[in-house]
């Protein structure tokens, strides 16, 4: 049962709109450990990719969190995982002026986390926003 994005009208059925509101709703929830920084707004590719991912969890059975801690001492997070099967999912936002992801530092600083990952055995898919819409059609391949 392959399927490369889900339909609109299947994320507004019933399941899956309470689902994805959910995904949502968290998204734009101030984080617990971030009291002293105001989360920003997740990027439309992410919020695409939540409702993806939850509309694909409850047709799979299989659980999808978003946020996910990895690191038993590092404060590290996965933007998605599916803890089960031990696959984590970066959405990296390059294009932005105020991107981490393009300073030496930022960069730096996400090969030490998914290396640190690797090393406790999760294997993590990135994304851009040129490659986001394929998440299902990826993860599928991993799992």
């Amino acid at each position: 049962m392959k399927r490369t994005n889900f339909t609109v009208q299947q994320l507004k059925s019933s399941k899956a709109a309470s689902l994805n509101m959910q995904v949502i709703d968290d998204l734009e929830k101030p984080h617990k450990n971030r009291k002293k920084r105001v989360p920003s707004t997740p990027c439309h590719q992410v919020l695409w990719m939540g409702g993806q991912l939850a509309a694909w969890a409850l047709e799979t059975g299989i659980m999808v969190e978003r946020e996910w801690r990895f690191h038993p001492v590092r404060k590290w997070r996965f933007d998605f995982a599916l803890p089960d099967k031990k696959i984590g999912i970066e959405y990296d936002g390059l294009v932005s002026a105020k991107s981490r992801h393009t300073t030496l530092e930022g960069f730096t600083g996400d090969t030490d986390k998914l290396n640190a990952a690797q090393a406790l055995g999760w294997r993590v898919l990135r994304f851009t926003v040129k490659n986001y819409k394929t998440v299902i059609i990826e993860l599928e391949k991993n799992i």
